[in-house]
């Protein structure tokens, strides 16, 4: 992998890990009650997210285009670490819900 490639996976790989922080702190407030703080930490996972998944779609134009990416061992932590990001975004947003309705109970 060239290396202007690899600074692309490892951006891919900066912005889906601080999703996956963002939205175990948001999980983390709600199960604490502080449902304002854990809105505002999914919201910062979200768009850490989104920044990822627009260096992901950048890559996928180049190759449509007809660049090379090299299929490499960084590219695929990239694409894991996006793709457990937005896994526990999805999770966080429904054990926000849980959480409020059971704090409420």
């Amino acid at each position: 992998m060239n290396e202007e490639d690899a600074q692309v996976a490892m951006k891919i790989i900066y912005y889906a890990g601080n999703a996956k922080s963002s939205a175990l702190l948001a999980i983390d407030a709600a199960f604490a009650g502080d449902q304002a703080k854990a809105q505002t930490k999914l919201d910062e996972a979200k768009k850490q997210l989104n920044d990822a998944h627009n260096i992901q779609t950048g890559l996928m134009t180049d190759e449509m285009n007809g660049k090379m990416i090299e299929k490499s061992i960084i590219l695929i932590h990239a694409q894991d670490q996006f793709m457990a990001a937005n896994t526990e975004i999805e999770l966080g947003e429904r054990l926000m819900k849980f959480a409020a309705k059971v704090l409420k109970d």
